[in-house]
């Protein structure tokens, strides 16, 4: 029952107000056909929007089934026009988009019934109305009467109460028209149908009851109905109204496929700035997989290095450390310095950089470092490629003699012997670094080798008895490698290094050239020794003797040892920047522990092992060998005395005499026969100590303006150390007299004559400009030059005279002592004779000390001196643990250096953090000789790459929201144009109990999809063009992938995308939602 009670309803402009109605109080009963009727503007619409809650009454009260709506909320209404309220309007309001039936069944969607129920009650409807067998026609593929039928039929679909009908007839023709008002009259059997018209003749035909209104007012009522009077009936019970996302998704897929052609406009405005985004984040994504790559193969050739003993370079190489001044006061350099420049002087702060350098030097605890990172490493080993353990244990290499043939030294060669040039173990290890050596252990991380190399014949090795060919970047082998692995004859290697190292520069080298192929690659073997299998004890000292010269000995070693065959040859692929292998020979960490354990299982090291205090090549102590080091050459033969002048250095002074003594003549006292023993002198001096405490020459300048690794910063130390050795060894120093070894202009003659002349210095030189130019060796020449005559020279002749000074006044002791011994002899001979004369004889001798030390002189050659510096400065060397070292021995728990290779630069910065927890720990905890120390050398020379790569990271950052930006304005203004576009349909939504979340909803699906097209559409716009820029990236700059986009990447691209397209929508829908559903239906 519907109850109208004293509605007033008025439309209010700024200037005018108009009464649509005046105090209109209408009851109708629950079952009869209704027509009001009227004039224009009398206020027949807006009663029946008021009726069917499209529109609010200003006043008074409308009652349905005794229920008041005064205070129905938004949601009350909607679910009222759902519910109870059917609508048929004169110009259909169907929505064009959708077919007929699901034009019918949209607003079943709204009262949550099943798909497969809303088809059937749908269709069911159709088929009442007489259109069941255009189910599947849209709108404008019917006529009018057929559209006004299919409007009756959404009507009728949710089996409302009341069914409103506004000019139903009003577009249709006559016969059309009957059709209509008999279905509506059917409809009124069991329901209150209320219809305005225009239409008198066909209201008094079909209508049971005729209102008649006029200004707003009702003016005639042909059946007046009191609803105090009547029964009322139980409330219908409301159901709440909701539209799935799903089916806001449904309506507008299909409004956006009718404009097709706008859609793909739409998307593609849309998605420029996705694609702009896109392109950027897959040209970031693969230029920082090329940093990655190029980050990861700089790593595995330059890997964070910690050596047993260990220093600080940062310091050094940066120009960065403590001033004297802040060493002294302990303050920080701003303390004392303003700009650079020293506080009220001229003064320029000297940073201390090398001594504290020196100063760090220290010996790591490798055993509890290793045990470290076996463990884990507290996670370090997820940061990692690889860990590889270094032991200084070098393979010696031999090719096994055919038949009679003796076997054949391959490594070391006369060529590793002249690299080395007597260097240290340390600078050896430096040089094999830097790609010297031949054989060389291959990292153990097989996915990074196969990343940076291409397998070009066979297969990598797997095995101790495995190695692999390691070609140069452009697929080439070089002769030394060959010479190394026998393909071609040593012999002739050796003969040039020999000819070079003694020739005046000349060197004839072989014209005859190789070919070697992939077949003889793999057919190469050879044998590998370790270096004690060269040994051999005599029994009858039971010292041991190197036999590596003795063909017949090293047969039988050679014959036992380790078979390795070349199973594989790889080469640098084209994309990889660096190379985590040195060409020539590589072969697995398998085969250096099989060279360890047949060196520990030795017997010359058994005994080493057994007797540490003693040098199993001597028999000696190794403090004996320290002594005799120190001593030197007997310094008994270093002297030789002139006689005659001796004898006129002592007189006796005859007043010391007494009595009859005194007149004696005793200048015809013969004194030859006396026996001077000088075998002690000189002893207790200590060359080592003033060897040790010569001037050190001053390198820190040399390096500037030079770009060197710090390999080769260590091999120019290593060069240099040879050009001083080999200059005591040299002919021009040896001809060197003691009193030229003052004087420092021929000192420094002799040197600038070795450097001249002498071929292992030009060499060196040679080497020098190798590493550095022209430029280095010209530096390190000059300061060589200077050292020698400006440090060296005086420092020797100093030296010298307090050796000479010291001696003479020890030799003027010893000869004094031992004549007065030889003096108080003679007098006890002659006692029988003049017991009491000569008491006094031996307190009358005197020594003229200066004649004395005239008598004296230095019999020492330029050789003997030469070779006695030589000894010294070789001292240090003769120790437990370098014999070891010589003979391959290692212990695997304790290495001599650990490389550690981390993925890229942002591992690295995490292993270093985990290495400076492990310090912190280990100091904590007591162990402050635990600590490790180690240079950084990659972040020294990198470690500017993260700011670079910080600051694209924003550029990129700020391009991306600039094209988000746009994006979401383009968006907002597209859904905008399609809301007016769509106005008609958020009237007849909301007339069909649509609520307005359910109208915003339907444009933030539109949003949603034209954001998954857009989204989806750049994606393949960016993929498609990253083929053919990827193809010329690889082409002509050899750089992969420079284009790619991650599936991760992709997906998000695609959600931002809808998310933005959605938000930049919600304003939109939100204006759509608050549309006057009366006027949306107006409008067209």
């Amino acid at each position: 029952m519907l109850d109208l009670r004293v509605i007033c309803k008025r439309y209010v402009t700024q200037s005018f107000t108009q009464v649509a109605l005046d105090s209109v109080s209408l009851s109708f009963r629950d079952n009869e056909f209704v027509a009001v009727l009227g004039p224009s503007g009398s206020g027949k619409t807006t009663m029946l929007n008021v009726i069917g809650g499209l529109d609010h009454f200003d006043s008074g009260d409308l009652l349905i089934d005794g229920i008041s709506t005064k205070d129905f909320n938004d949601r009350d209404w909607d679910a009222y026009r759902n519910n109870r309220i059917g609508f048929v309007f004169q110009s259909y309001n169907l929505i064009p988009h959708q077919s007929i039936l699901e034009n019918v069944e949209l607003a079943l969607t709204l009262t949550g019934v099943g798909h497969a129920e809303r088809r059937q009650r749908a269709r069911k409807a159709l088929e009442a109305v007489g259109l069941g067998e255009h189910v599947d026609k849209r709108p404008s593929q019917l006529s009018g009467g057929q559209m006004q039928r299919v409007a009756i039929a959404r009507a009728l679909i949710n089996d409302p109460e009341i069914v409103l009908a506004d000019e139903p007839t009003g577009a249709l023709d006559s016969t059309t028209s009957v059709q209509v008002m008999d279905l509506l009259k059917d409809v009124a059997r069991d329901r209150l149908v209320i219809m305005v018209t225009h239409n008198p003749e066909l209201a008094y035909r079909y209508a049971t009851r005729i209102v008649t209104l006029a200004d707003g007012k009702i003016t005639d009522d042909s059946d007046p109905f009191d609803a105090a009077e009547a029964a009322r009936r139980e409330a219908k019970p409301t159901r709440k109204t909701s539209m799935s996302f799903v089916t806001a998704l449904g309506l507008s897929a299909r409004n956006l496929l009718t404009k097709k052609g706008r859609t793909a406009m739409t998307a593609f405005a849309g998605s420029i700035g996705i694609i702009g985004i896109a392109a950027i984040l897959a040209l970031s994504n693969g230029v920082n997989g090329y940093i990655k790559k190029v980050e990861e193969d700089t790593l595995s050739s330059y890997p964070l290095t910690i050596s047993k003993q260990d220093y600080d370079l940062s310091s050094m190489m940066g120009g960065h450390g403590a001033t004297d001044e802040e060493a002294s006061e302990d303050k920080d350099a701003s303390d004392g310095a303003t700009g650079g420049k020293a506080q009220g002087t001229d003064k320029i702060p000297v940073v201390t950089a090398v001594k504290d350098m020196f100063a760090s030097v220290k010996s790591n605890d490798m055993t509890s470092f290793k045990a470290w990172l076996d463990a884990g490493g507290d996670g370090i080993d997820k940061e990692v490629n690889a860990i590889q353990y270094g032991y200084g244990v070098s393979p010696v290499v031999y090719r096994a003699g055919k038949g009679d043939e003796k076997p054949v030294r391959l490594v070391p060669n006369a060529m590793t012997e002249a690299m080395s040039g007597g260097a240290s173990s340390a600078a050896t290890v430096s040089m094999e670094s830097m790609g010297t050596s031949v054989f060389n252990e291959m990292i153990d991380d097989q996915s990074l080798l196969d990343s940076q190399y291409d397998v070009v014949a066979g297969h990598w090795p797997t095995s101790a008895n495995e190695a692999v060919m390691v070609l140069s970047s452009r697929g080439t082998v070089g002769d030394y490698t060959l010479y190394s692995i026998g393909a071609l004859d040593i012999d002739e290697l050796n003969d040039l290094v020999n000819s070079a190292m003694t020739a005046d520069g000349k060197v004839e080298a072989p014209k005859t050239g190789a070919d070697f192929t992939y077949d003889d690659a793999l057919s190469t073997t050879f044998k590998v020794l370790s270096p004690a299998d060269a040994y051999r004890k005599n029994e009858e000292t039971g010292m041991w003797t190197d036999m590596a010269g003795d063909a017949d000995y090293m047969a039988a070693k050679v014959a036992d040892g380790i078979d390795v065959r070349i199973v594989g040859v790889v080469r640098p692929n084209e994309t990889a920047n660096a190379s985590a292998l040195s060409p020539g020979i590589a072969y697995t960490h398998a085969l250096t522990r099989q060279l360890m354990q047949r060196a520990a299982d030795s017997q010359i090291v058994q005994e080493q092992l057994t007797h540490p205090e003693t040098d199993v090549f001597t028999g000696k102590t190794f403090d004996e060998l320290q002594g005799e080091a120190k001593q030197g050459v007997d310094l008994g033969s270093m002297f030789s005395v002139d006689e005659a002048a001796l004898k006129s250095a002592f007189s006796l002074d005859t007043s010391a005499l007494s009595g009859a003594a005194g007149g004696m003549d005793l200048s015809g006292l013969d004194l030859s026969g006396l026996d001077i023993d000088l075998s002690g002198v000189g002893r207790d001096i200590d060359f080592s100590d003033i060897m040790a405490k010569a001037p050190a020459p001053d390198f820190l300048g040399i390096f500037d303006g030079l770009e060197l690794a710090p390999e080769q910063m260590r091999q120019v130390g290593v060069l240099a150390n040879q050009l001083f050795e080999g200059f005591l060894r040299s002919d021009q120093f040896k001809v060197l007299s003691p009193e030229d070894l003052k004087d420092a202009s021929k000192l420094a003659a002799a040197f600038s004559a070795y450097l001249e002349n002498d071929a292992a210095a030009q060499q060196c030189l040679a080497q020098l400009k190798a590493l550095g130019g022209d430029a280095l060796a010209e530096r390190l020449q000059q300061v060589m030059g200077d050292y020698v005559q400006k440090q060296l020279a005086p420092y020797l002749q100093q030296s010298m005279d307090q050796v000479m000074k010291a001696v003479s006044e020890q030799i003027a002791t010893t000869v004094s002592t031992q004549l007065k011994a030889g003096a108080a002899g003679l007098m006890g001979q002659m006692a029988t004779q003049m017991s009491s004369s000569f008491a006094n004889l031996a307190s009358a001798m005197r020594v003229d000390a200066g004649a004395f030390a005239r008598a004296i002189h230095f019999n020492m050659d330029a050789e003997d001196l030469s070779s006695l510096m030589m000894s010294y400065a070789k001292a240090s060397k003769l120790t437990y643990d370098n014999n070891l070292t010589t003979l391959g021995y290692a212990d695997e728990a304790d290495p001599i250096s650990v490389k550690i290779f981390p993925r890229d630069f942002e591992a690295k910065e995490r292993v270093l953090d985990y290495i400076d927890a492990y310090n912190k720990q280990v100091k904590a905890a007591g162990h402050d000789e635990q600590a490790i120390s180690y240079t950084d050398y990659m972040g020294i020379i990198m470690g500017s790459v993260t700011d670079i790569v910080n600051t694209i990271s924003l550029v990129l950052i700020a391009f991306v929201s600039i094209s988000l930006v746009v994006s979401s304005i383009m968006i907002g203004i597209i859904t905008y144009i399609s809301v007016l576009e769509r106005k008609k349909e958020i009237g007849i939504l909301r007339a069909i109990g649509a609520s307005k979340r359910n109208v915003a909803n339907v444009f933030n699906a539109e949003t949603f999809i034209e954001g998954l097209i857009a989204g989806v559409f750049a994606i393949v716009v960016v993929v498609a063009v990253s083929f053919p820029v990827n193809a010329w990236a690889l082409a002509a700059k050899q750089v992969p992938n420079l284009m790619s986009l991650p599936v991760q990447d992709a997906l998000m691209l695609i959600v931002i995308s809808v998310l933005l397209t959605v938000v930049a929508g919600l304003l939109p829908a939100r204006s759509a939602s608050k549309k006057d559903p009366v006027e949306a239906l107006r409008s067209e």
